[in-house]
C-alpha cells in the first residue's frame, strides 16, 4: 500500500489523468499516451517507468475507463493496445445478425443489444480481476464513471481509503465496473452490480455507460473527486497545486442528409444517442475547464460560436491548470494538421464507436497527433 499512499496523500502539486469515452476511439487516445509515457521515461531516465508512478489520479468513462484501470495497475501503454486489438476483433467482432438490413437492425436493437455482453466481460475479467480497494496491485489513485440507471444518477467510484463509500464499494471488481462504465445503450446490455450501504446493507443496482451524462469528457469530475472531501483525496485547489491531462478520443459526428434526419422514424435515433450525449459533455466540459482553470496548453476551438474562450477569464483565482488534447475527425483537419488523407465515408467510419476495422487507423492518428507534444505539455 506504501506506493499508493506515496501517490494520493504524499506532498506536493497534484496530477490527474482524464481519458475521455468513445468506444473503440480509445485507439486514438493510446497513440497519445505512448507518446506521454515516452517523455516521462526519458525525463527521469527510466525505462521501465509507467504513467501510475507519475500520476496520482487516473480516471476514465467507459472505453477511457477500461484504459485507466489498466493504467492503474501499472500496465505499458504496449500492453494495453494489445488488450484493444483484442477487444476490438473479439468483441466488436460478433455482431449480433451481421447481415440484415441496418432497418431490420434498428428494429432488432429494440429487443437485443448489438454486442454479447458475456464476451465483453470474459476479456475484461482476464485483465482486470482486481478488487477496487486492492492497494498492493492498484498503484495511484482511481476513478471510474458510470450512469446508474435506476436513479439516473451519475456514479463515480474511487478508490481512497478515506472516502466515505469506498469500503461499501471494496468488494467490486475493477472488470465489472469498467463493464458497467462502457455499457452503452444499443450496443450492449446494462450491467447489474451487487452493492453495499455505508452501514453494510446489501442491494442491487443496474449501470449504464457513464457517457450517457455530463462525464464522458470526466475531466471535471476527477476535479470534484479531488477536491470534495467525501471521496478522501481532499486535494488543495489551486492552479499550482492540482494539473489536469486531458485526452479525448477524437472529437467528430457522422453528419446525415438534412432531409434523411427529418423523415427518420423514431426507431432510427437508437444508435445515435450515445454520439448525442457524449458530443454535448466533450463540449460543455471543455466549456467548464477553460472557465475556472488555467489553460496550460495551446487551446482548441471548442466549437463555431465558443471558438477556444481564451480571452475569456471570469475567474481571477484559477481552481486548477489544464491541458487538452483531441483530434477533430473530419476530412480537412485530418489533412490540414496531421497530413492524412480520407475520403468522406472513411471519415465517417472513424467516428463510429463499433468500427473495430479502424483501431489500427485510430492508433496510427494519434501517434501521429501526439508528434507534437513534447516535455512542455507534460504537467
Amino acid at each position: 500500500m506504501s506506493q499508493f499512499l506515496n501517490q494520493v496523500n504524499g506532498a506536493g502539486p497534484k496530477k490527474i489523468l482524464s481519458l475521455d469515452g468513445g468506444g473503440v476511439r480509445g485507439a486514438l487516445t493510446l497513440g497519445y499516451l505512448e507518446k506521454v509515457e515516452s517523455l516521462l521515461r526519458q525525463r527521469f531516465n527510466n525505462e521501465t517507468l509507467v504513467l501510475s508512478d507519475y500520476y496520482d489520479l487516473i480516471g476514465g468513462t467507459s472505453t477511457g475507463a477500461i484504459i485507466a484501470a489498466c493504467l492503474a495497475i501499472g500496465q505499458p501503454v504496449k500492453d494495453i493496445v494489445a488488450l484493444y486489438t483484442e477487444l476490438g476483433a473479439v468483441v466488436f467482432g460478433q455482431r449480433r445478425y451481421p447481415i440484415i438490413p441496418r432497418s431490420w437492425k434498428m428494429l432488432r436493437s429494440l429487443f437485443k443489444s448489438s454486442y454479447k455482453s458475456e464476451v465483453f466481460e470474459a476479456l475484461l475479467r482476464k485483465t482486470l480481476d482486481v478488487g477496487i480497494c486492492d492497494y498492493e496491485k492498484i498503484k495511484c489513485g482511481l476513478a471510474i464513471i458510470s450512469k446508474r440507471a435506476d436513479t439516473y444518477s451519475l456514479w463515480t467510484v474511487a478508490n481512497h481509503p478515506d472516502g466515505i463509500y469506498t469500503h461499501a464499494m471494496d468488494d467490486l471488481r475493477l472488470w465489472e465496473l469498467c463493464r458497467a462504465s462502457a455499457a452503452a445503450p444499443y450496443y450492449f446490455s446494462p450491467k447489474k452490480l451487487q452493492l453495499k450501504t455505508r452501514e453494510g446493507a446489501k442491494f442491487e443496482a443496474a449501470f449504464i455507460d457513464g457517457g450517457v451524462s455530463l462525464a464522458n469528457n470526466p475531466a471535471f469530475q476527477l476535479f470534484l473527486t479531488a477536491t470534495i472531501p467525501s471521496f478522501g483525496f481532499k486535494w488543495q485547489p489551486g492552479a499550482d497545486n492540482i494539473f489536469i491531462t486531458s485526452f479525448g478520443t477524437g472529437n467528430g459526428i457522422s453528419r446525415d442528409n438534412v432531409e434523411t434526419l427529418i423523415k427518420s422514424r423514431t426507431i432510427n435515433w437508437a444508435s445515435k444517442i450515445p454520439e448525442l450525449f457524449m458530443t454535448d459533455a466533450l463540449e460543455f466540459n471543455e466549456v467548464i475547464l477553460q472557465m475556472v482553470g488555467k489553460n496550460c496548453g495551446d487551446g482548441e476551438i471548442i466549437d463555431s460560436q465558443y471558438l477556444d474562450l481564451k480571452e475569456v477569464d471570469y475567474s481571477a483565482q484559477k481552481l486548477l491548470s489544464f491541458i487538452r488534447f483531441n483530434v477533430i475527425l473530419t476530412k480537412d483537419y485530418l489533412k490540414t494538421h496531421l497530413g492524412i488523407e480520407k475520403t468522406d465515408a472513411q471519415v465517417a467510419s472513424l467516428v463510429e464507436m463499433d468500427h473495430y476495422e479502424n483501431i489500427e487507423e485510430l492508433l496510427r492518428i494519434g501517434r501521429k497527433a501526439a508528434e507534437k507534444i513534447d516535455q512542455r505539455h507534460v504537467l
